[in-house]
């Protein structure tokens, strides 16, 4: 749960960061069209950002002042349209392409700033040809400023919490569980009970371990085994089994039941060892993420979806399991989260 509020308290401060940048840029915006000056702090900003070659800026608000700031933001503009074409043009996927360019924005404004001073060092030769002042801003290179450290901050954000993927969902019979969303409230409404434990039970969450939170129960309906799930109290250590979330679900290969069971739409008794040898995995289960990771060993497979820190995304997990002759042992599903550790 820490790890979670300390992600949360970050992307305020990438906000905040925005806001600000946002904020110097209509101050300077304002200051130019009633010809007023920024206030002195933005002028202190615009003088300490500064490179190892040290430049003086003239504290000076004056139209060329918002030129150059809007110069700069046009530059990157045009990289960002530039990086999400090339991602595109190699993954032909959209969502994924502007994920990469979401985690390379440092990497963008670096490459925007040297072009940005690149203008800036033709505007001045073409000035000093022409017998001209060239001046440059201290109150534009704040604004500069302002979304250099937001892109920075940004891209430290998206690297720590990834991306959100679609949770995996498990089918069985005529019911669906979301694992990681779906409550235990949900199953019993639909005629599953759970083996020696009542709606009301009590659940208690150890927070002992990071892949199986809270309880795991056999579930049954119409007295036949549907497998195993991991029931966790959602945002407590304890609650009654109605109000808990499925986290955790897995169904031993030789069930009578396995027949019935698929995952995201996939018949479980239908595969066998070869299909996860030679398919990708996210193919068997018809998966598209986005960030994933896919661990083939000689009788164990899992897919890893999101595989970024999960303090803000969930983690899914699907994983299939055989024995030492190369049998189906068992099938399960996982979501991972920091609340619940």
């Amino acid at each position: 749960m820490g790890f979670t509020i300390f992600a949360l308290i970050f992307g305020l401060l990438v906000l905040l960061c925005f806001m600000l940048t946002i904020y110097m840029f209509l101050r300077l915006v304002i200051a130019v069209t009633t010809g007023k000056e920024v206030p002195k702090w933005m002028y202190n900003i615009g003088q300490g950002f500064q490179g190892r070659i040290h430049i003086d800026y003239d504290d000076i608000t004056e139209s060329a002042a918002l030129k150059a700031a809007l110069l700069f933001f046009f530059v990157y503009v045009l990289a960002n349209i530039s990086c999400i074409g090339i991602m595109f043009y190699m993954t032909n996927n959209f969502t994924l392409s502007l994920y990469r360019c979401l985690k390379f924005q440092l990497g963008l404004a670096v490459i925007s700033l040297i072009i940005y001073h690149l203008f800036q060092l033709i505007l001045g030769l073409i000035s000093n040809h022409k017998n001209k002042i060239f001046r440059l801003y201290s109150a534009s290179n704040a604004v500069i400023a302002g979304l250099f450290i937001s892109l920075f901050t940004l891209t430290l954000f998206v690297s720590m919490i990834g991306f959100p993927e679609k949770p995996v969902v498990v089918q069985i019979d005529k019911s669906n569980i979301i694992v990681g969303e779906t409550k235990a409230s949900t199953l019993l409404s639909d005629g599953f009970y759970f083996l020696e434990k009542s709606a009301d039970s009590e659940i208690v969450n150890n927070r002992n371990d990071h892949f199986y939170y809270g309880e795991l129960l056999e579930i049954f309906r119409d007295d036949k085994s549907y497998g195993f799930v991991s029931v966790t109290p959602t945002l407590k250590d304890s609650d009654k089994l109605k109000n808990c979330t499925i986290t955790y679900y897995r169904i031993p290969a030789d069930s009578e039941a396995l027949s019935e069971v698929k995952f995201n739409n996939t018949d479980l008794s239908k595969l066998s060892i070869d299909d996860f040898r030679e398919r990708d995995l996210t193919d068997i289960f018809s998966l598209h993420p986005i960030e994933y990771e896919e661990i083939k060993n000689d009788i164990s497979f899992t897919l890893k979806i999101q595989t970024s820190d999960y303090v803000i995304w969930k983690r899914y997990s699907v994983e299939a399991d055989f024995d030492s002759l190369y049998k189906p042992d068992k099938y399960s599903v996982r979501a991972q989260h920091t609340i619940w550790e």
